[in-house]
């Protein structure tokens, strides 16, 4: 029953996430200026669309811990549903990994399908292996960004929880193309499918900081919903 209605709380965000995936792409498959594009630019502006799709899917579909949001206004408070499931016979830990499991398993879906398909278009072969891994590789650094979301949502409303995610990550972009340190740990670089295999290697820096902020945020989450009152 968790799952259900945790699927029930989320659908519509993920309907809707997928529904402007498809207009925003069936867009530009008819804009006739993008024929005359060079392939190598074509390349950098899908890496750059996919990094940013990434981010707002883990952004978005992170949920608000174990709050449910109302719909019709996001800042006058929670749902009514919210008193039910705290009721329920279950540990708030529990609540937290259904949620937030579903959330992300449906944005590792849509991971792997992006990233599958940037790399059905690389123009450079690429082996099976090789792909499987840039496509892990892309999965573990969203996570990063998921987790961080999740962490925010647990002690923010969900706009504040938005707002607050975005301006992170964007301070981590500005940060990373000034000093390369943080550039070499940032998940942003880890989700990129542009530069390896060709003409860098693959990022473990950034794959291991991902997967060490996925635990530590996760462990905060989990410590932060067991001591908050509602």
């Amino acid at each position: 029953m968790l799952w259900y209605k945790a699927w029930l709380e989320t659908r519509w965000r993920f309907t809707f996430l997928i529904g402007s995936i498809l207009v925003v792409w069936l867009m530009l498959l008819w804009l006739p200026s993008l024929s005359s594009v060079p392939a190598s630019r074509q390349w950098v502006g899908l890496q750059l669309g996919s990094v940013l799709l990434y981010m707002f899917a883990a952004i978005y579909l992170a949920g608000g811990g174990i709050n449910s949001q109302t719909l019709y206004a996001v800042t006058s408070g929670f749902h009514g549903s919210m008193l039910f499931t705290l009721s329920l016979p279950v540990s708030r830990r529990r609540l937290l990994f259904v949620r937030a499991g579903l959330g992300a398993i449906l944005t590792c879906s849509l991971v792997v399908c992006m990233a599958g398909y940037i790399l059905f278009r690389r123009a450079e072969p690429v082996g099976a292996l090789q792909s499987l891994a840039d496509i892990a590789r892309a999965v573990v650094c969203t996570m990063a960004v998921y987790a961080l979301s999740v962490l925010l949502a647990c002690v923010l409303d969900e706009m504040w929880q938005f707002m607050g995610a975005c301006l992170i990550w964007f301070a981590v972009f500005l940060l990373g193309s000034r000093f390369a340190p943080v550039a070499r740990f940032s998940p942003i670089r880890g989700m990129s499918l542009s530069s390896h295999p060709h003409s860098s290697a693959t990022p473990w820096a950034a794959v291991i900081t991902s997967a060490a902020v996925c635990v530590i945020f996760t462990c905060s989450s989990i410590l932060i919903l067991r001591r908050k009152e509602y």
